[in-house]
């Protein structure tokens, strides 16, 4: 079966009032800064958490411009030192992202050119060194999924779907889907999801552990900011180190770049004293180049 989307979604051409809706309960940033908007994306700086809401219509299904508009986002964020988390979400009502968009991608028949374009940018956020959280508002299709996958932390609305229709289309996700979902969900799950290309729900998206927390829909986005700026919080050299560890880098060695250094006496300082940490936000600090 295929998702049917609302006809008002597929044909809103107002869709920056709908972001705008979404997005009313939010405040502007403490700095100042407003709205940047990009042909696909809208940046939104909230504090120390960079929000980018993917708003390409009708159905957020991202061609190459999207993709290099994406990757400049996430080097911005990585260049900037306010910024010490990001969240992505869908800026469109009911839709995260519908993965490529094949209207586009099925003129390019090398599959290399086609695979290389949406691993990269997905891949550079999977290492960049500040956490990230995937705001789920909706619909999430094919490697749309592997960019929800490629966050740090996925927070789903009780409304959000996920379908893996590739194979009934003669092809697979290509842009690093599979290897995450398997090490995320086990094999079986996987399976299940890429061979029925049946929809998943956010109650059994939660029960198999493909997201982190299920929420109403009204409270999403501040779910998902109030858990960003939580870890925007933390230790920007721990945290790296962390996400190091986690892509697979030494253990022990991620462990000896942070022990003694600034933060580690400024944790330890702040907890016998009883008073929260100053921690420093200094640029790198981490252990090996899987991360950042």
């Amino acid at each position: 079966s295929s998702l049917t989307y609302p006809q008002e979604t597929l044909m809103n051409q107002n869709f920056l009032r709908r972001y705008f809706d979404i997005f009313q309960n939010i405040e502007l940033a403490a700095s100042g800064k407003g709205d940047e908007r990009m042909n696909s994306l809208i940046r939104r700086q909230e504090g120390p958490v960079t929000l980018l809401a993917l708003t390409r219509p009708p159905i957020n299904a991202l061609d190459r411009e999207a993709l290099e508009e994406l990757a400049e986002a996430v080097e911005e964020v990585e260049a900037d030192q306010e910024t010490r988390a990001l969240v992505i979400t869908g800026g469109i009502e009911g839709i995260f992202c519908s993965g490529g968009d094949l209207k586009y991608w099925r003129q390019i028949h090398d599959g290399k050119k086609v695979s290389r374009a949406g691993r990269d940018i997905f891949a550079r956020i999977e290492r960049l060194a500040k956490p990230t959280v995937a705001a789920i508002n909706g619909h999430v299709v094919g490697d749309g999924l592997a960019l929800a996958l490629a966050c740090d932390l996925r927070i789903a609305s009780e409304v959000a779907t996920f379908r893996l229709p590739e194979l009934a289309y003669g092809f697979i996700p290509g842009w690093g889907l599979i290897h995450r979902l398997v090490a995320l969900v086990g094999r079986a799950n996987a399976s299940e999801l890429l061979f029925t290309g049946q929809p998943v729900g956010a109650a059994r998206a939660r029960a198999i552990g493909l997201v982190n927390d299920v929420v109403p829909s009204g409270r999403l986005m501040d779910d998902a900011l109030g858990r960003a700026r939580e870890m925007a919080a933390l230790s920007s050299a721990a945290l790296r180190a962390a996400k190091c560890a986690l892509l697979g880098g030494d253990e022990r060695v991620c462990f000896e770049a942070v022990w003694g250094e600034a933060d580690w006496r400024e944790g330890i300082d702040a907890l016998l004293a009883r008073r929260a940490p100053a921690f420093e936000n200094a640029k790198g600090g981490g252990c090996c180049d899987l991360a950042g």
